[in-house]
């Protein structure tokens, strides 16, 4: 099961929501491959479906941009197994850098505003969802 934040900065406003965890798109490889847009990442998931030791940990993620502070909310999928290792990459769609993942509680991080850099964003729990 997964929750979702609202994102909220008390300098300038800016505000968004975003979800984290697991839902239940998440069940198998297949079914990840089934909703993700990018012909190359349902080609590794496809290769390490063929494979028996494959093991995975996959959920939506927050991504932050350390050098221009933007935000992403996102697929993280890790893939292994006894031949081969993968981690699906996320780069910011502004500065073109590589993006890092949030840890699950968006709210024990000090996360600076992506709109006025000054304020720091506060997480507010609002629901769980599947």
């Amino acid at each position: 099961m997964g929750e979702a934040y609202k994102l909220e900065c008390g300098h300038c406003g800016y505000h968004t929501n975003v979800f984290v965890g697991i839902g239940f798109m998440y069940v198998d490889l297949h079914s990840i491959a089934s909703f993700v847009q990018e012909a190359s990442l349902k080609q590794r998931i496809a290769e390490f479906e063929k494979e028996p030791s494959t093991r995975y940990k996959a959920c939506n993620a927050l991504y932050r941009c350390r050098a221009c502070r933007s935000l992403r909310n996102e697929l993280y999928l890790e893939m292994k197994s006894d031949s081969d290792y993968f981690v699906a990459a996320c780069s910011c769609g502004k500065c073109g850098e590589a993006m890092h993942p949030v840890p699950d509680d968006p709210g024990a991080v000090q996360l600076d505003c992506p709109e006025c850099a000054s304020g720091k964003l506060t997480a507010t729990f609002f629901m769980d969802w599947d």
